[in-house]
């Protein structure tokens, strides 16, 4: 929450007010206390985001309103950008500053080619264990919240892809990068990683995501100017169809829309354009005035049947 709002009214938004919102979060606050501090803005319960941020990292939040919220899973999949600064020879329970510290090392003996080498060294794909503490979840919990009981987190691996890497500043102990990810990369556990590639260990210092796909903090609304309404929050809404701009558009044949907004599976004779498909994934489904019915997915392992995922 951010300090100083904790009382937050304002007069309800419509309740079909419905979109994308990119919001600029704040250091210090959850991803959580900002969908909660949007609802007490707004008076709008239906609000969620596509992707949680550390709370002390900066930057793009996707916040997603009224039926928005059902497209989360394709929003969360989108590409990532960040820039962060990692600080050599220490190690906390968090792979962050602000975690209790396991170990410090000297970092001396490391040159400027040495760090260079393994940083780069991590561009394309590696099983990443996920940090302890993180909103990943086993059995319905997340992660940090296990610790947080005095439980013992379970190792999460998955595998992920460093996409680019590119050194902005070596002074070190700390070195600043910018770095393009797959959906599903922890930045914290990469700076682990680099750290003990080096022998040393190593922290996220900072961290900032300043993309999310298509959209860039260029575009990002800060919390505050929403919290103190120099922006009007219905306003900076992205409609859906727009926010989902990465998926291929399906015309579906005037009078075939309703069916399948009623959960009838659809059929390639429903389309106005079928050679528009992809040969196999997920695209959108709109109907005659471009209005989005929802998401299906082409499927070629059973002869490129069309299955529906989501009815918007």
């Amino acid at each position: 929450m951010i300090p100083g709002y904790s009382n937050l009214t304002g007069s309800p938004i419509p309740s079909d007010m419905e979109g994308v919102l990119i919001v600029d979060k704040p250091p210090g606050i959850t991803s959580h206390d900002v969908v909660d501090d949007m609802r007490k803005l707004t008076g709008f319960r239906r609000i969620g985001h596509a992707g949680t941020l550390d709370p002390n990292a900066t930057g793009l939040l996707l916040l997603l309103f009224g039926r928005a919220t059902k497209v989360s899973k394709w929003l969360m999949e989108l590409e990532k950008e960040y820039i962060f600064t990692l600080q050599l020879g220490i190690e906390t329970t968090t792979d962050d500053r602000w975690g209790d510290v396991i170990r410090l090392s000297e970092t001396g003996q490391l040159s400027e080619r040495m760090i260079r080498q393994v940083v780069m060294g991590f561009r394309g794909r590696y099983r990443q264990i996920a940090p302890a503490v993180s909103a990943l979840k086993h059995k319905g919990r997340p992660l940090y919240r296990i610790v947080r009981e005095g439980g013992q987190a379970p190792i999460k691996t998955r595998v992920v892809e460093i996409r680019a890497i590119e050194i902005l500043d070596l002074t070190p102990p700390f070195v600043t990068a910018r770095v393009v990810c797959s959906s599903g990369t922890y930045i914290r556990a990469m700076a682990r990683d680099i750290g003990r590639k080096l022998g040393c260990g190593g922290i996220v210092f900072c961290l900032r995501r300043t993309r999310i796909g298509s959209f860039d903090d260029t575009m990002a609304m800060p919390l505050q100017s929403l919290v103190n309404r120099e922006v009007d929050v219905a306003d900076a809404l992205i409609p859906i169809g727009e926010a989902l701009s990465h998926l291929r558009k399906a015309r579906v044949k005037h009078g075939r829309a309703e069916a399948i907004r009623m959960g009838k599976q659809p059929d390639i004779s429903d389309l106005v354009d079928p050679n528009a498909l992809p040969l196999e994934g997920v695209f959108c489904l709109i109907d005659s005035e471009g209005r989005l019915i929802g998401i299906a997915r082409r499927e070629a392992h059973v002869n490129y049947r069309l299955r529906l995922e989501r009815v918007i």
